[in-house]
């Protein structure tokens, strides 16, 4: 069965363009919903800024450590970094959906900025792969 996701326009209204479950959820979409007011709120808040850095500093360890698959070709290497970055948010999400499932008995060690910090840390990894580009206004 094939399913289809309804993409929403940044106002909450619902635009005309489906979207397969993952292109809903990669990491190029969850940039264009969220990527501008998490770099906003970074340039703003050097606190948040920082902790976007040891969130990534984190996971470039961690791609040191266990690294991707070597392939040969720019373009395979980027469908692997999409596929990683798929991962982190699925888990992500499952996170979020087990802290809503679970009571909440105080031992939950996320706190709200967890979600945008761990999407700044991906997004930056997006934008080392070459799967981001910043757009200047005359693009969007």
């Amino acid at each position: 069965m094939n399913m289809r996701w309804l993409r929403g326009s940044r106002d909450g209204a619902p635009d005309d363009e489906l979207l397969e479950p993952e292109d809903a959820f990669a990491v190029q979409t969850l940039y264009r919903r969220y990527g501008q007011h998490i770099y906003a709120r970074a340039a703003a808040d050097p606190a948040f800024s920082e902790a976007i850095a040891a969130r990534l500093e984190a996971m470039r360890n961690l791609l040191r450590e266990q690294p991707l698959p070597r392939v040969s070709g720019t373009r395979t290497e980027q469908m692997m970094m999409c596929g990683y970055l798929l991962g982190q948010t699925h888990a992500l999400l499952q996170n979020l959906l087990d802290a809503a499932v679970s009571e909440d008995d105080g031992s939950s060690t996320r706190t709200p900025d967890t979600v945008p910090v761990q999407l700044g840390a991906m997004f930056q990894l997006a934008f080392d792969a070459g799967l981001l580009k910043l757009e200047t206004p005359a693009h969007r």
